[in-house]
């Protein structure tokens, strides 16, 4: 049984999504238009996040006969350009078309991101056929590896193996922030998947990228179990696709693994907060803060940082401050709230503040310093909580919460000379 009608999760709801937003601005995505296609069609999503290997996975498809080649047909610059050349007048109407050309033996394929499932949605289309609709949703077990692959393609441009890129190799500048910042997207996108599927009972099939390469052949015969197919054969000599992997990929993730970990700070579409939002001070005190994002797991930064992922919907559990050489752990005093009426209790630098995992996130936060550190430095916090609801900055030794006593998103910690800090 699944949901009907569908409904969106906030997450998905929150996702930046250009090709979504050009298409609505283009043609008609209003909903109640019936799709016109052969009532025996059967449909299949490949759900998926940049450099996930679902180029490899759309090409072992193919290669079998049964599936036409998936593409990413639901994009802006394929979508409007069609409608215009064909005087198609809506999205509905365009879907329409590309699945009675592009269905093969009744099947159609197609590749979809969250701002696709998002479309699909809004338009109605998904309600008339998600009963016909199988989800493949492909995933890399290797996140650092698809960051790399990522941060590699949006220096150089060169999405395929046979592309020309528009950077050589020894003009890669290591770019150990952005990797950070696509594993947190990845994570999310990932995450604003399971929550579609869990929330509407669709059952997804999970495509394992290193599964895939390491056994094709065993992979598809797990999928034509699923899928209610008799069997699927791959032709090794139709495969298009190669990897790309070479010794930069190994020499970042090196780096990457040696070298001091980045500070984590999600760029989540429009609503994210980046470097530059809010002039951080140049913080003369170091700290390493780390922070439990509920479903992701921790995220580190540092003083004068947004920690947590801003924009995301998804809450802090927990967090802890712990000082660097310049200061010692009874120099910083903190505390977090997980409920309504809990008595406040200050734990000293270097303590976990809050929960792990346990699904109750953080309602309140406060900050302050103490001994030589406040009688030397300034310190003022500023918030941000999943109902969107800023505060700050404000100064320390206060407990701050939202209004609506809204879970915690994330936090700014800023620490500087006192003629500097409020």
């Amino acid at each position: 049984m699944i949901r009907r009608p569908l409904v969106l999760p906030d997450l998905m709801l929150r996702i930046h999504a250009p090709n979504r937003n050009e298409i609505a601005g283009g043609t008609s995505t209003a909903p109640g238009t019936l799709l016109d296609v052969p009532p025996a069609t059967r449909f299949v999503f490949v759900c998926f996040t940049n450099r996930c290997g679902s180029a490899y996975l759309g090409d072992v498809l193919s290669s079998t006969g049964v599936f036409g080649q998936p593409y990413e047909s639901l994009n802006a610059p394929e979508t409007l350009p069609c409608c215009k050349a064909h005087g198609l007048r809506s999205f509905t109407e365009y879907f329409s078309h590309i699945v009675r050309r592009d269905s093969k033996d009744n099947i159609y394929i197609v590749k979809v991101m969250p701002e696709q499932i998002l479309l699909l949605c809004e338009t109605g289309i998904l309600d008339q056929i998600v009963e016909r609709s199988a989800f493949l949703i492909m995933i890399r077990s290797d996140r650092l590896a698809q960051a790399i692959s990522q941060a590699i393609v949006q220096q150089n441009n060169r999405w395929t193996w046979d592309a020309p890129g528009t950077l050589p190799d020894e003009k890669l500048l290591y770019p150990a922030d952005q990797i950070a910042q696509n594993m947190q997207h990845i994570a999310l996108l990932n995450i604003s998947f399971e929550q579609f599927f869990a929330l509407n009972g669709i059952v997804p099939i999970m495509v394992e990228y290193e599964h895939l390469v390491a056994a094709p052949q065993l992979e598809l015969d797990r999928l034509a179990l699923r899928l209610g197919l008799r069997e699927l054969k791959m032709d090794a000599n139709r495969l298009r696709y190669r990897r790309q992997a070479n010794a930069i990929n190994r020499d970042w993730r090196s780096r990457f693994l040696t070298e001091p970990s980045p500070a984590s700070e999600a760029t989540i579409g429009d609503t994210s907060m980046r470097r530059g939002d809010r002039p951080a001070v140049p913080s003369p005190m170091t700290a390493q803060i780390i922070a439990h994002v509920q479903n992701v797991g921790d995220v580190t930064g540092a003083c004068g940082a947004w920690i947590g992922m801003p924009g995301s919907g998804l809450p802090i559990e927990g967090f802890s401050i712990t000082p660097g050489q310049d200061a010692n752990a009874e120099d910083i005093e903190y505390l977090g709230i997980t409920a309504p009426g809990q008595p406040p209790q200050w734990v000293p630098g270097g303590t976990f503040c809050g929960t792990r995992g346990l699904g109750s996130p953080l309602l309140a936060m406060g900050m302050r310093l103490r001994n030589a550190a406040r009688s030397r430095y300034g310190c003022a916090c500023s918030f941000r909580f999943v109902d969107g609801t800023e505060i700050g900055p404000v100064a320390a030794d206060q407990l701050t919460h939202a209004g609506s006593l809204a879970p915690l998103e994330a936090f700014q910690i800023l620490v500087g000379e006192r003629s500097q800090i409020a």
